[in-house]
């Protein structure tokens, strides 16, 4: 027997059950920009909600982050530059999350 969706879009004609969009590879940079315009575009009921409810996203992305840093795994890189004797260089790492 299966349950029923937890996720329901309700914004149509009618509710039905939400389409699960893949942005496995979107990078957290990318996200964070995505969700806060997201916020933005939203309608809030409270004239000082919006700015509360950026803030409140911010604050969770940024404890996420640290939990991940705190828990020894290593984000992955590239470098692409020259470095000198000492390995200090003046070029780009690239991240894998996009930033």
């Amino acid at each position: 027997e299966r349950l029923p969706p937890k996720v329901v879009e309700i914004d149509g004609a009618g509710p039905r059950v939400a389409e699960m969009e893949d942005r496995a590879d979107e990078g957290m940079g990318p996200r964070n920009q995505r969700v806060i315009a997201a916020i933005e575009a939203a309608s809030f009921t409270g004239k000082g909600d919006k700015p509360v409810v950026v803030q409140l996203y911010r604050k969770y992305a940024l404890k996420v982050n640290k939990a991940m840093v705190d828990s020894g795994e290593k984000v992955k890189g590239e470098y692409e530059g020259e470095r000198n004797a000492a390995g200090q260089g003046r070029g780009v790492m690239r991240y894998a999350d996009g930033d």
